[in-house]
């Protein structure tokens, strides 16, 4: 097996974590290569961004591409409990940091490539349909990969760092055993493109539309183009109960959007332009983040739910700051030790874990009830909505306070609901 020489970095997968990586180090000198076993521009979900993107555009030097690219205008959320009646519009300019009012919309064959040229347009090399078929050791160090090109030979490439930003392959973690699913959040999701949908009257174009309805949350995001990425995130057996244990993916989603009044108004005179994609048990984390040599990004590390729409903030925030640790552990002579990465491993804790809170949340009726009620106060308001646009790094105190008098006011009515005083019990009393 031919032995390539060594690299500061060789960065696994081209997504936004991954280019993110690369981007970062080249930027400052470093020797990076990227391998991405597919050839872009690729279909994948994951089309609605954050509102803290862009100032991470902006540190990357990827901003202005971005904006040129003319990607739909993203300026909030709207959601509907079917069950109670209960709407809440997410309004990002409502936070209590405003500073970042809107985010976009991305079809992600177009974003990811063209996060992946600026990679290489700041110096990174890429290779395009190149597979990693395993991460070599020495002992317990990352020391490269053996790659597998479009022509099938396979190469032995060295690197003082291995970063897997693999999306949901995992292929390291997968390969140290330390991958491990949510039990929590058990879910599957199928998803399409359309077009001909013509935007509901009274919705503020360009917003994410999110119908809950009986187990199910659905999702329509518009693209500048006209068309629009439809999908439906449930609990597996619903799928099975719903169109048989052996239909096709085609008719499981037909199925579950007949299911919806709201959804089938939406797409009334719609058109699928796309084949259906799915995905089930996506709810990932690692057991850990770095190691001797080693780093995961993304979706490689950890996935919560596509609900908040935060893969692709988490991925790019999570690659920023492994960029800046290996940064510095390439600084100092020798090998990377897992202590030059640990810090890297506690922030990327910290981040998803801020997320985490609200995702469980969000499947619990008695919260989602009031996440979709008129009755929170404007400040509590405001501080969900920062934390739901991306503002996860630095939480002024006072939003912090709010937050938990949010969860307070949830555990309040939880318990109300089991002394029987819950609003089923108040209304047969009226």
């Amino acid at each position: 097996m031919p032995l390539v020489a060594g690299y500061d970095a060789i960065v696994i997968g081209g997504g936004p974590g991954g280019s993110t990586v690369a981007t970062q180090l080249a930027r400052v000198g470093r020797t990076v290569l990227v391998l991405e076993r597919e050839k872009f521009p690729r279909f994948h979900v994951g089309e609605s961004l954050l509102p803290f993107n862009l100032p991470l555009f902006e540190r990357i030097g990827v901003a202005e591409k971005v904006r040129a690219a003319g990607f739909q205008v993203k300026r909030g959320a709207y959601f509907w409990n079917e069950q109670t009646g209960g709407v809440r519009a997410v309004d990002f300019a409502s936070g209590v940091d405003d500073r970042h009012p809107s985010a976009y919309q991305v079809k992600r064959a177009d974003f990811d490539e063209l996060l992946l040229c600026h990679a290489a347009e700041s110096g990174a090399e890429v290779r395009e349909e190149t597979e990693v078929s395993r991460v070599i050791f020495e002992g317990r160090r990352a020391v490269g990969v053996v790659a597998r090109p479009r022509d099938g030979t396979e190469e032995e490439i060295r690197a003082r760092v291995v970063v897997d930003a693999s999306g949901q392959q995992a292929l390291l973690s997968c390969q140290l055993g330390i991958r491990k699913f949510d039990p929590k959040l058990r879910r599957a999701g199928l998803f399409a493109h359309y077009e001909a949908i013509r935007w509901p009257e009274g919705q503020r174009p360009g917003d994410i539309l999110l119908p809950i309805d009986r187990g199910v949350w659905y999702w329509i995001i518009p693209f500048s183009d006209g068309t629009c990425s439809v999908g439906e995130v449930f609990e597996p057996p619903l799928a099975n109960e719903i169109a048989g244990d052996a239909a096709s993916l085609e008719v499981r989603f037909e199925k579950l959007l007949d299911r919806s009044p709201r959804m089938t108004e939406f797409l009334a005179g719609s058109r699928r332009t796309s084949r259906v994609f799915g995905i089930s048990d996506y709810s990932t984390s690692s057991a850990q983040a770095a190691g001797e040599g080693w780093v995961l990004v993304g979706d490689a590390a950890t996935f919560l739910d596509p609900v908040f729409s935060t893969g692709v903030f988490l991925a790019m925030a999570m690659g920023e700051r492994a960029a800046k640790r290996i940064d510095r552990a390439l600084e100092k002579p020798g090998t990377v030790a897992a202590a030059d990465l640990a810090p890297y491993a506690k922030e990327a804790k910290q981040l998803v874990g801020r997320f985490r809170r609200f995702v469980y949340a969000f499947y619990d009726p008695v919260f989602f009830e009031v996440f979709c009620s008129k009755d929170p106060f404007d400040k509590m308001r405001a501080s969900v909505t920062t934390i739901l646009s991306g503002g996860i790094e630095r939480i002024p105190l006072m939003a912090r306070v709010w937050i938990e008098l949010v969860f307070l006011s949830v555990a309040f009515d939880r318990f109300r609901r089991r002394l029987g005083l819950g609003p089923k019990a108040e209304e047969a009393a009226a």
